[in-house]
């Protein structure tokens, strides 16, 4: 469906001069819930569409009620028998979906939130996030929280457009190019990293290390590395990783059940998944131990 056939459609559909507002309501929180479902028509074209056809509080409650029941409908089917098909579209994909699979394990809310503004299809993020393990209530809550803002856009540059001048056009233009530079920023802070293959040396001498014991071929351990090498630069420490051998004994053998694991002096930081925040305040203390601000 192009823009131009999408707003026509909107125009019929939507008219408050051809039908009860309740029915124009509840046909604009279908069409928000379901056409979106086929991953191909484009969210924002129809949440304009429905901003520019309703009156301002009809419209958000359309929009975001639409979106959520498109977040329940997406996030149960690929936890029904359609699961198996979306891990397996999920793998394909890779980049920004597996950035999001990847981050929602580790902080679901966060990432159910930032999967709405990666470029990706909208019924996509509820289905990365239902393979990721992520609950429905978070996900339902990442949706809401993520197209508040949007919908708010939607709303201005509508009204703002609606004036049919070109002082509103002017608006309704800069509105969607605000949109727009906020997107682009998130999305460069969200850019995935390539992954950290070979194992974490040392290179600055005289900084704090970090002791990390790993499984060759562990799914743990290879997040353990991809975090903690994006965390080093920022903290401030380097990182001594030692693979620890499948049949036991060596350096470290005393890990391999809780795998990955990191010191610091000795002291364990954290054991299976990187603790960030603990990370943060370790580094933190380390710095004013030594007179840093």
């Amino acid at each position: 469906m192009s823009g131009a056939e999408l707003v026509r459609w909107a125009d019929r559909a939507f008219s408050p001069g051809g039908e009860s507002p309740g029915v124009a309501f509840a046909a604009a929180a279908a069409a928000v819930a379901l056409l979106p479902l086929s991953g191909v028509v484009p969210m924002t074209l129809l949440c304009l569409a429905v901003a520019a056809r309703l009156p301002p509080l009809p419209a958000a409650a359309a929009i975001l009620g639409g979106a959520a029941a498109n977040t329940v409908l997406a996030w149960t089917a690929a936890r029904s028998a359609l699961g198996p098909k979306a891990r397996a579209w999920l793998d394909r994909r890779g980049g920004w979906t597996a950035a999001v699979a990847q981050g929602a394990r580790r902080e679901p809310l966060k990432w159910a939130f930032l999967a709405r503004y990666v470029p990706a299809p909208f019924v996509a993020a509820p289905v990365v996030l239902a393979t990721a393990g992520v609950g429905l209530g978070t996900t339902l809550a990442g949706t809401l929280l993520g197209m508040a803002p949007w919908t708010a856009v939607y709303l201005y540059a509508a009204g703002a457009g609606r004036e049919e001048t070109a002082k509103g056009f002017g608006r309704a233009a800069l509105a969607l190019l605000a949109a727009y530079v906020v997107v682009r920023l998130l999305r460069s802070r969200l850019r995935p990293r390539e992954p950290q293959a070979a194992p974490l040396r040392p290179r600055k001498p005289g900084t704090p290390v970090v002791r990390l014991y790993t499984l060759p071929g562990q799914d743990l351990s290879d997040e353990a590395r991809d975090e903690l090498a994006g965390l080093r630069d920022e903290l401030g420490f380097e990182v001594e990783e030692t693979a620890l051998p499948a049949a036991g004994g060596g350096e470290g053998a005393a890990y391999a059940d809780h795998a990955p694991v990191a010191l610091l002096d000795g002291e364990r930081l954290f054991s299976y998944k990187v603790d960030a925040n603990a990370l943060r305040a370790r580094f933190g203390r380390k710095d004013r131990a030594r007179g840093n601000p």
